[in-house]
């Protein structure tokens, strides 16, 4: 049976392709804290928080997310497990309306 590593080389280069284009799912809340991970089109960030404390994911403009302010945002959802999927390259800003005046909960990510 002379089964060559060549015969299987180009099948072994387009599974390692697919799999580093495929859309991924990160937790913002890890052990990586409200930090920057490493973002691509397609991936989905997923917020868990405890939203009987008034917690909430707002994603905003750069002005608003300034100024600590979530009105009008682009996305918004207090439910305690809020999951967005970047759809859009660039710069994307996401915070805890009313928890944002700390630094401690807000996000930003170049996608």
């Amino acid at each position: 049976m002379a089964t060559s590593l060549p015969n299987f080389l180009p099948l072994f280069l387009i599974l390692c392709y697919v799999g580093s284009t495929m859309a991924a799912v990160h937790i913002v809340g890890d052990q990586l804290g409200w930090r920057p991970h490493s973002i691509k089109v397609g991936d989905t960030l997923v917020f868990n928080y405890d939203a009987t404390k008034d917690y909430s994911v707002a994603e905003v403009t750069q002005f608003k997310f300034i100024a600590c302010n979530a009105s009008n945002a682009k996305f918004f959802d207090n439910s305690g497990t809020s999951s967005v999927t970047l759809t859009e390259p660039g710069q994307h800003y996401f915070m805890a309306q009313n928890h944002c005046l700390d630094d401690q909960m807000v996000f930003s990510v170049l996608v």
